[in-house]
């Protein structure tokens, strides 16, 4: 029997930045899993969710919060969405589907992704330099959720807040998107 233990790590190892009104996070306590809505049963999935704990399906790049806020709902493709969850487990697509109780599919992308929250006064600021899309408070509400691609990496954002954002990018991208904000923020700041 080995002596080795594997040890989960984040990708960015929890990374917090503080600048002037301007704040960069590794998220580390997220779980998100895709879930796949089949056609055929996609009313009895909205169904069960609603019925479980209150979570309907959101608009397109829009997000869904459940009734006692455990759970968000992102929605970027007809029929997937990402479900953005605490929870500190080593199974989150099965407690998710207990959560749900519908008849979808679900995968665990929680280790996929490095997700990292700008936040603070300044964020539209230095996010506007690296980001093509309009990320204004009319285009881009708190809720708001989009695919997009920042300095060649592609990149979903997602607005947790006011002067919040969270960007998720691969795991294997995550020190060059660290990267990108960082000289953006000193070219702003």
């Amino acid at each position: 029997m080995s002596d080795y233990e594997l040890l989960p790590e984040s990708p960015l190892g929890g990374v917090e930045i503080e600048m002037d009104g301007f704040n960069i996070t590794e998220v580390t306590d997220k779980s998100l899993v895709m879930v796949a809505l089949p056609r055929e049963k996609f009313s009895e999935v909205e169904s069960s969710i609603d019925k479980s704990c209150g979570l309907k399906l959101p608009e397109m790049e829009r997000s869904t919060l459940s009734k006692d806020s455990s759970i968000m709902l992102w929605r970027l493709q007809k029929n997937q969405v990402l479900a953005y969850f605490t929870y500190e487990g080593n199974d989150a697509e099965a407690h998710l589907s207990r959560r749900l109780s519908a008849p979808a599919y679900y995968t665990d992308q929680s280790d996929t992704w490095a997700m990292i929250r700008v936040s603070g006064q300044r964020s539209r600021d230095v996010l506007e330099r690296i980001c093509p899309i309009d990320i204004s408070v009319e285009a881009f509400p708190v809720g708001g959720v989009s695919r997009t691609i920042m300095e060649h990496i592609g990149t979903i954002i997602f607005r947790d807040g006011d002067d919040s954002y969270v960007l998720l990018t691969m795991r294997s991208f995550g020190r060059s998107m660290l990267h990108a904000i960082e000289v953006s923020a000193e070219n702003v700041l």
